[in-house]
């Protein structure tokens, strides 16, 4: 019953307009489902048959003409005595074009108009999607969306988000780590795309870490709840991932990552998830407070962090070195100054070139 409710909203949605891309895509993976769904099947008929008592905002004339073209090969000759409006015979022909399409399958139907519901609808994000916020390396950001919520962008990070949100829902686009704390507001979820996965939330504050270069994509929830959908199908139940309670945090393994671009439509970059309970929010938050906290941390990850925070490239030359774990806080030590803290934990010698610095193993001569 829930599913037949569903697919009536959906249809009642397209009819005027207001399909959002996510809703665009799901009825056309329902339509594409073909003679497979009875519920579909019934209730799309119910919908081409009420047509004659309501006026729909479809292309009438558009579709009139293919219709005919179909039907007219199959259709045998009939003498009316009458003559009917060209309206009454709109509606008997789309009536008819119900039979058609549900005995040669719904595929011409979710070509015809779910695709071009799906381009109109992503045409349209695009356009409104006219704001784009980049940090440089060594930099941090603080940006207040139209709805009032806060994201804070840290550095070698992206976030693109429109100018005003639209009727249906709120969507944003990131790569690299941001903090969100996103106002509440239940009848526009909050969307946030990014590296295979889109996280859904009502209201909370949450972080992500999804730097495409790190081939994963890091959730970490403070309070409220949030749901992880994987991108191929969009937002649907039977799609979605986890769903994150507090002190939470999902870790999502990414593959052939390259770009914000790559990340968004490569629909089957998903290799594996895992949930942490009970974590220590405050490590992976303390970034926004300009505060580098790491715990049993590998040096080959720290160096990423580092090179963010510092602006400088770091290159490490013994593979041993690179897995070793490591422990500390970073506030307003300079480069120089946070190396040699690490030197106490892990003897290493490191040379500086302006901003490329060299790590090498100290061997027992030095």
């Amino acid at each position: 019953m829930k599913e037949q409710k569903d697919i009536k909203k959906l249809l009642s949605k397209f009819s005027k307009g207001d399909l959002t891309p996510s809703e665009a895509n799901e009825l056309a993976l329902l339509v594409k489902q073909g003679d497979e769904n009875v519920d579909l099947k019934e209730i799309l008929t119910l919908y081409w048959l009420e047509s004659s008592n309501n006026i729909i905002d479809i292309q009438s004339d558009a579709i009139f003409d293919k219709i005919k073209s179909r039907i007219k090969a199959k259709e045998p000759e009939q003498k009316h005595s009458k003559v009917e409006s060209r309206n009454e015979k709109l509606f008997m022909l789309m009536r008819y074009a119900a039979i058609i399409v549900l005995t040669f399958g719904l595929s011409w139907f979710a070509k015809e108009l779910i695709n071009n519901k799906i381009a109109n609808n992503q045409n349209k994000e695009e356009n409104i999607a006219d704001n784009e916020i980049s940090v440089s390396y060594g930099s941090k950001s603080r940006i207040q969306l139209p709805d009032g919520s806060v994201v804070i962008l840290n550095s070698g990070s992206t976030l693109k988000y429109p100018g005003r949100f639209d009727k249906v829902s709120r969507n944003v686009f990131i790569t690299g780590e941001a903090y969100f704390d996103v106002t509440k507001d239940k009848e526009h979820p909050f969307y946030v795309k990014t590296n295979g996965i889109t996280i859904k939330v009502l209201g909370t504050k949450f972080n992500i870490k999804s730097y495409p270069e790190e081939k994963m994509v890091q959730a970490t929830l403070v309070t409220g709840s949030i749901e992880l959908y994987s991108n191929r199908n969009g937002i649907r139940k039977n799609n979605r991932l986890a769903i994150l309670k507090p002190n939470q945090q999902a870790i999502i393994e990414i593959e052939n990552i390259k770009s914000m671009n790559d990340s968004i439509n490569n629909l089957d970059s998903i290799k594996s998830i895992s949930i942490n309970n009970q974590i220590d929010v405050e490590q992976f938050i303390s970034w926004k407070d300009n505060r580098l906290v790491f715990r049993d941390e590998k040096f080959i990850n720290l160096t990423h962090q580092l090179e963010r925070w510092y602006n400088v490239e770091i290159e490490i030359k013994d593979d041993k070195m690179k897995e070793t774990l490591l422990s500390g806080v970073f506030m307003k030590e300079t480069i120089e100054q946070s190396l040699k803290a690490l030197k106490l934990t892990m003897p290493f010698k490191y040379s500086i070139y302006q901003n490329h610095i060299v790590i090498s193993k100290l061997n027992s001569r030095n």
